[in-house]
């Protein structure tokens, strides 16, 4: 059985009908199962307080596949264990072909002594044809949250990485519509083109960022992915022209802080400022790294003395705040590709600036300052230069 995930996705091909976000759904959530034997217990709980299932789990001997072929059907996910099967059909926003469920339910039948037929949509009114129990992936979001912390490293990390594809593909905690949101929408839907427009000019080859005599800046847009941020990455190119962030240093807006675990900092609002980015070869190190903890030291008391000498009467909290989750001094989980950022929140740092470009200026200014703050650190350079020796995995 291969246990690669992008080997897995590579044999899909595209096919009429097909959703590609099914397909990646179905696979990461296989790869999660199959390396966790205690989320696949809770889904199977979950399921039988729904509708029994035929006959006991064997947590020892069971199996995970996808795109199983049933005479000329294919189930999305099957779960295997003894003479059981359970078939998984996975929908969000394509709706059921006919029959598709009596077809899978009619193969299951003729070679398997036990079968059951979950279907896992988006919302509850895709419920049809009848399965032996029907959820939603906000269902499965929600159970994830329940599980108590893994002592595999490796299948927490799939845990959270699969909350959070949801939670981005707005499959998560479904929020009820917001009387504020209602007032705003028009204003709020321009608000991420606005983003972008900004950041575009602030990357024109004219405005010479402090950064750039050491790192190469490029725009990155992942408004739309799992960071859910936009901004300018100052960072290396390795091999094939491929960012390396050793470190990357990201300057711009962070929509929402879960992903990078910022949220006992950044709770619902929208941030700006800079965070450190690490590719995964560096995580082992960067903990140990004293020059790393002497530069973050550094950097805490350089914020605080501009914070000091920030004086404003504006009624927002107009303040930098560090985040440095690999402190001693919190109990915050660690997203070891962004430990470290200093952040102001989105609507404090634009209170007093209407025009854009006031706001545009305001922002070259704010992070050119602290670019030049990171730049006065007398650990900055010998940490690029640490990193820079460092060997890839």
């Amino acid at each position: 059985m291969e246990d690669n995930l992008l080997v897995n996705l590579r044999k899909y091909r595209p096919r009429d009908k097909s959703d590609p976000l099914e397909n990646f759904l179905t696979e990461a959530f296989a790869h999660l199962l199959k390396n966790s034997s205690e989320v696949m217990i809770a889904l199977l709980e979950e399921i039988n307080s729904k509708s029994a299932l035929p006959k006991a789990f064997n947590t020892n001997n069971y199996e995970v596949t996808t795109q199983a072929n049933f005479d000329g059907k294919f189930p999305d996910m099957l779960v295997k264990w003894d003479d059981v099967v359970i078939v998984f059909e996975h929908k969000v926003y394509s709706e059921l072909s006919y029959s598709q469920l009596d077809n899978y339910r009619a193969y299951a039948e003729e070679h398997f002594n036990y079968h059951h037929v979950v279907l896992i949509t988006a919302r509850e009114y895709q419920h049809k044809q009848n399965p032996d129990c029907a959820i939603c992936w906000h269902d499965i979001h929600e159970l994830l949250g329940k599980i108590k912390p893994l002592k595999n490293e490796t299948a927490k990390w799939y845990l959270e990485s699969f909350k959070g594809l949801l939670q981005a593909e707005g499959l998560g905690k479904i929020s009820p519509i917001n009387q504020l949101a209602i007032t705003h929408y028009l204003e709020a839907k321009q608000l991420e083109e606005q983003m972008r427009s900004l950041i575009k000019q602030a990357s024109l080859e004219h405005i010479l960022w402090p950064l750039a005599q050491f790192l190469a800046p490029t725009v990155k847009d992942r408004l739309s992915a799992v960071e859910r941020r936009i901004g300018i990455e100052f960072c290396s190119f390795g091999n094939e022209q491929k960012l390396d962030w050793k470190p990357g240093i990201f300057c711009g807006f962070l929509a929402d802080g879960a992903d990078h675990k910022f949220e006992h900092i950044t709770d619902k609002h929208m941030h700006v400022g800079l965070i450190f980015d690490f590719q995964k070869s560096l995580h082992n190190s960067l903990q140990s790294s004293t020059t790393f903890k002497g530069l973050r030291s550094e950097i805490a008391e350089r914020i605080n003395e501009l914070n000091t000498s920030n004086v404003s009467y504006s009624p927002h909290d107009n303040k930098w705040k560090v985040i440095d989750n690999l402190s001693a001094d919190t109990n915050a989980e660690v997203n070891l590709y962004h430990p470290f950022a200093v952040l102001m929140r989105m609507d404090a740092f634009f209170s007093e600036l209407h025009g854009s470009p006031e706001q545009l200026n305001e922002f070259i200014r704010s992070i050119s300052l602290l670019q030049e703050l990171l730049l006065s650190c007398p650990n900055f350079q010998p940490f690029l230069a640490e990193l820079s020796k460092s060997k890839d995995e």
